[in-house]
């Protein structure tokens, strides 16, 4: 591809400096700045669709309207980007389909089952649900895409029970196939003879064959085949980072002899598809390869697979989504969801790009028009003036964008670029002195060593929103300096930073943007719909990057690697008394009384993993106080000062200010958040005043904003960086987010980028100064007893008690299920008029939409 972008003045474009405070959302230009460090553009004609995140979109049969489906709404809307009609709807990961008449339109709900809506008079009206699972198998078996042949017979991929199910139009199961794992997208061909599904896990693992030998047990087919499961499947994966491997797509005949699929592998994690006019070709965007895989239908084989990565941005992160064919059939159309735009492709090269709205997810040619699904839109921006912003405030984008206006692809190109911070890494040079972070990765730092801490959900304004000084808003701090004393002292003492945002949305791709620096397709296809997973934890390799994570790319650089905790899937907490897992009061008790009747141990799905794991050390759950994970972090400190060797790369997952909401027997909102506290105290003070002090660099960061609200935008978030080259006392407002803290980390231990999200990024140079300054922390004691517990709901009135009814009844069983709205009612309810009303605010609830 031709070099005409102008380099020159990038960064300042992009507003990375000291000077300027740049924050997200609409810019001076008429762009916006999401929290994936990306400008946005919004061409053709654009609709916002508040609270909404676009996920799938199907063409009406007779071409003249489009069916959205968002993960709470269904919209139907005109080639010229009017919704004409909307109606309330719980979504499943994707699928939604017209009926042949047009008068019917299909969408798959997250509870496993397809509504059915009437069409007609400009209307959409809720007819019936259909179920794909007998009403007596209670599990859910993930609906996902939908397609609709001409005699309305309706297919549905079912992800978790892979398997493509035939349903009569009044929903009675016809036919099922059985077919690899984790199908998604489905495409019926043109002349209706053929359907695919894409199986975004491919090739299952299956168990060998039983043949009485004792030692085959257990044992898998494929020598030296690397598996892990997904949703209960054995699927292929990356044995270096513990990502799926696999990808392919199933060949049903819907004619003839009722012949089994046909399988042919594409590429990694196959998504959209689209047909070619005669049928002939099909073409699969390859989300988690960067590339389109042209199969011939004719010899069932893969022809061709087109590259889409730009070469000046290379990297794992432009992941495909889907794509669409032109009127005349001579151009292919990829959504790229992590770079924001669409790359356009003639005669299997890709002539250049068009710059988009937040994560182009769903994409479709309609009439003369290119119309596009962006399901983070502008981000998390209500129209309407609040006092406080929540993190899944998304506003999505449904663009309508004529053909006619992509003529001049060179000058779209060049703003794509822009958008993205397109450009070349540099080389290390050899002879330059050390820095705190060096200008380029392998050249040499002061640190030898990084210690990354992970905390929950929190915004900035919830607990730092009385820090004086900075960018807060005091009432909306619902946890102040009396809960959160150590965050004020550090911040005091090592600088505050009061515009750091987190990258992702919720725990579930929260994580991965901490672990990755990327959240790939399969992660954002399902927000709000997590039937298959929620991998705050790990535990679905489908989940993760296929560029691996820190500790896979620290250890391929040959850094040493400890992990406490992060991505511990299944952990182990056993009272021996009673052989299950203790309530908090009881944790608690055998932790102050140091009996070790309670034991616990780390455990986790993911091979590559393993061998860095602190073996009594947990994330989740929360029934373990955050001292115990304190004193076993100090602990192994202790042992580190005695070897004379610390791990280069620490990472810690410190999780209780998460809160338990107000459900009976936990501890309170403000006693979860001081624990947690206090341990972070503890924690710094430990290295602080270690041999390897003088060395080292802390980073402190939520991995999510759910919690609480923010008056500047709900992905604004706490982070802390703590090295003696701190700038003491400072207020920091350059922009930062998890990419900025991922690229750091590189920079400082030598370790190339994950993705192209970390490479862009730039490192966190505005919290150092060149004077070392060795002074010490003392962690402050709790002023909140950390013991202090929910009383039980009969012993509320009011909301109070309702809220706390409320929390009892949610499923605590798995992070972030809960529902938000009430969590954070809850929290608020629980700890405002104590920790805002003493300072002179009001102790209503932050004013929302």
């Amino acid at each position: 591809m031709k070099k005409w972008f102008p380099w020159i003045g990038i960064a300042a474009i992009l507003g990375f400096s000291s000077v300027a405070v740049v924050k997200l959302g609409k810019q001076d230009d008429g762009r916006y700045l999401v929290s994936s460090l990306q400008h946005v553009e919004l061409l053709g004609v654009t609709k916002t669709l508040q609270g909404q995140r676009p996920k799938d979109m199907a063409v009406s049969p007779d071409g003249k309207l489009v069916a959205l489906l968002a993960h709470r709404r269904v919209y139907v809307a005109e080639p010229n980007g009017n919704i004409i009609a909307e109606i309330a709807h719980s979504a499943g990961a994707l699928g939604i389909a017209w009926s042949p008449d047009g008068r019917k339109v299909y969408a798959t709900l997250a509870t496993g089952k397809i509504a059915s809506y009437s069409w007609s008079g400009g209307k959409l009206a809720k007819l019936t649900e259909l179920a794909v699972v007998p009403a007596t198998v209670r599990a859910n078996p993930g609906t996902t895409g939908l397609a609709v042949a001409s005699n309305g017979t309706i297919y549905v991929a079912l992800s978790i029970k892979n398997q493509v199910v035939a349903l009569s139009p009044e929903g009675i199961v016809l036919t099922t196939w059985a077919v690899d794992a984790c199908p998604y997208h489905l495409a019926i061909s043109p002349d209706g003879r053929t359907l695919v599904s894409a199986n975004r896990g491919g090739v299952i693992v299956k168990p060998a064959p039983e043949q009485g030998d004792p030692e085959s047990r257990g044992k898998f087919e494929g020598t030296g085949v690397a598996h892990a499961k997904s949703a209960n499947t054995e699927v292929q994966v990356d044995p270096r980072t513990d990502a799926g491997l696999s990808g392919t797509i199933s060949i049903i005949a819907l004619t003839g002899s009722g012949a089994e699929p046909k399988t042919l592998q594409v590429g990694r994690q196959p998504s959209g598809m689209a047909f070619s006019k005669d049928g002939v070709q099909l073409y699969v965007a390859n989300s988690d390869e960067e590339s389109v895989s042209i199969v011939d239908l004719n010899d069932q084989r893969v022809a061709k697979k087109i590259s889409i990565t730009p070469a000046e941005d290379p990297g794992f992160g432009q992941i495909p989504t889907d794509v669409a064919l032109s009127p005349d059939g001579k151009r292919l159309y990829v959504s790229l969801g992590g770079a924001n735009a669409i790359a356009v492709i003639e005669d299997g090269k890709v002539l250049g790009y068009v710059p988009t709205a937040w994560y182009p997810i769903s994409i479709r040619c309609l009439g003369d028009n290119l119309v596009v699904g962006c399901a983070k839109g502008i981000g998390s921006r209500p129209s309407s003036k609040t006092t406080g912003f929540g993190v899944h405030d998304s506003v999505g984008v449904y663009q309508s964008i004529p053909l006619s206006s992509l003529k001049d692809l060179p000058a779209m190109t060049a703003r794509v670029a822009i958008n993205n911070s397109w450009t070349k890494t540099p080389e290390p040079r050899a002879d330059v002195p050390a820095l705190p972070i060096p200008e380029r990765v392998g050249e040499p730092s002061k640190f030898d060593y990084v210690v990354y801490i992970i905390k929950e959900n929190m915004t900035y304004d919830i607990a730092m929103g009385d820090f004086e000084g900075a960018n807060g808003d005091p009432s909306l701090c619902t946890f102040p300096e009396t809960v959160t004393p150590n965050h004020h002292a550090l911040a005091r003492q090592f600088g505050v930073l009061d515009n750091f945002y987190i990258s992702g949305t919720n725990s579930a791709d929260g994580h991965q943007w901490v672990a990755s620096s990327v959240a790939n397709g399969y992660t954002e296809q399902n927000y709000s719909a997590n039937t298959r997973s929620y991998p705050y934890d790990g535990g679905d390799p489908l989940a993760f990057s296929p560029s691996g994570f820190l500790w896979t790319q620290a250890k391929a650089a040959k850094k040493s690697v400890r992990v406490f905790g992060e991505f511990v899937d299944q952990p182990q907490v056993i009272d021996t008394k009673t052989g299950k897992a203790p309530s908090w009061p009881r944790a608690w008790e055998d932790y102050k009384s140091g009996k070790g009747e309670v034991t616990i141990k780390a455990v986790t799905s993911q091979a590559a993993l393993r061998e860095h794991l602190v073996p009594n050390y947990i994330g989740f759950p929360a029934i373990v106080s955050d001292q115990y994970r304190a004193d076993v972090f100090l602990s192994e400190l202790k042992g580190w000062e005695s070897d004379g060797k610390m791990p280069q790369l620490t990472m810690m997952l410190l999780p209780n200010d998460h809160t338990g909401g107000t459900r009976a027997n936990f501890p309170t909102p403000r006693a979860a958040v001081a624990d947690n506290d206090l341990a972070l105290g503890r924690i710094v003070e430990g290295i602080t005043k270690s041999k390897f002090w003088q060395k080292t660099l802390i980073i402190v960061a939520q991995d999510d904003s759910q919690l609480g609200y923010d008056h500047v935008d709900g992905h604004r978030s706490i982070a802390f960086v703590i090295s003696p080259y701190s700038r003491k006392g400072a207020t920091i407002s350059d922009l930062y987010t998890h990419a900025s803290i991922a690229s750091t980390i590189g920079h400082v231990l030598g370790v190339p980028p994950m993705t192209r999200f970390d490479r862009t990024a730039k490192p966190m140079n505005g919290c150092f100064g060149s004077t070392p300054d060795l002074g010490t922390f003392t962690a402050l004691k709790n002023n909140i007893p950390l013991d202090e517990l929910n009383p039980p709901a009969k012993k509320l009135t009011g909301e109070a008690k309702r809220m706390s009814e409320l929390c009892e009844k949610m499923d605590w069983d798995e992070l972030d299920t809960q529902d938000k709205n009430i969590l954070n009612r809850a929290v608020w309810l629980a700890e405002a008029p104590r920790s805002v009303a003493r300072r002179g605010f009001s102790t209503t609830q932050p004013t929302r939409r």
